[in-house]
């Protein structure tokens, strides 16, 4: 008999729990993102008192990176944490997917990367950062954070006022624009990722899919770059 890969994707993406409820709203998205507009104010201060060399401000080093990554992940779980008194980390959709999940994001993910290249024709030059670092902040810190807001916290609260469908389009062009995107491939590679990370999470009702998907994506991109 045929292995019928449409039957196992659909299957695949239709695996979450039914109980999933968000546990976010517009405040809190409001106030997340005013921490976001005053943080270079606040690393600003950190160099005028001398805290912090002003070079490390211009040019991040990876011990920073990783700092202001975890205080935002840390900012995000006590906004919600604070304000709604209920468990984060599932209402966030942190929740582990069913095996076929596990095996169609990662995939999903390599078939982006491989558009996004086709788009390109190159990736973003990674040789002067350690390969270890930038696995960690590209393939690990970078997409638990990203996928944590956008499709955990941002689309669901979007959802509560739109369709599934325009959630996940909304959400993709704001992922986008965080991104700054400098020209045309550029807009359609994050917007069209993004629509790819949203689908994966309301079809699988897990964040934890969406960031396999993107961890995926951004460790080809990676690779391709340092080949």
């Amino acid at each position: 008999m045929a292995f019928d890969w449409c039957a196992f994707v659909f299957k695949a993406t239709e695996c979450g729990s039914d109980n999933e409820s968000a546990c976010s709203s517009y405040e809190d998205i409001g106030v997340f993102c005013l921490l976001l507009t005053v943080l270079r104010p606040i690393l600003g201060l950190f160099v005028r008192f001398r805290l912090l060399p002003r070079w490390e401000l211009e040019h991040p080093g990876f011990g920073l990176q990783v700092a202001v990554i975890l205080v935002l992940m840390m900012a995000l779980y006590l906004i919600l944490k604070v304000r709604h008194r209920q468990p984060v980390l599932h209402a966030l959709g942190w929740v582990w997917p069913h095996a076929r999940c596990v095996m169609v994001a990662p995939l999903l993910g390599v078939l982006l990367a491989g558009v996004s290249i086709c788009l390109h024709g190159h990736a973003q030059n990674t040789r002067t950062i350690p390969l270890v670092e930038a696995v960690m902040l590209g393939v690990v810190f970078g997409p638990i954070l990203e996928e944590s807001f956008f499709r955990g916290c941002l689309l669901p609260v979007l959802a509560g006022s739109l369709t599934d469908g325009l959630a996940v389009i909304l959400t993709a062009l704001i992922f986008a624009l965080f991104h700054n995107p400098t020209n045309l491939a550029h807009w359609l590679s994050f917007s069209g990722s993004g629509v790819a990370y949203g689908w994966i999470r309301v079809t699988s009702r897990s964040t934890t899919a969406a960031t396999l998907t993107h961890a995926a994506y951004n460790l080809v991109l990676l690779l391709f770059a340092r080949s």
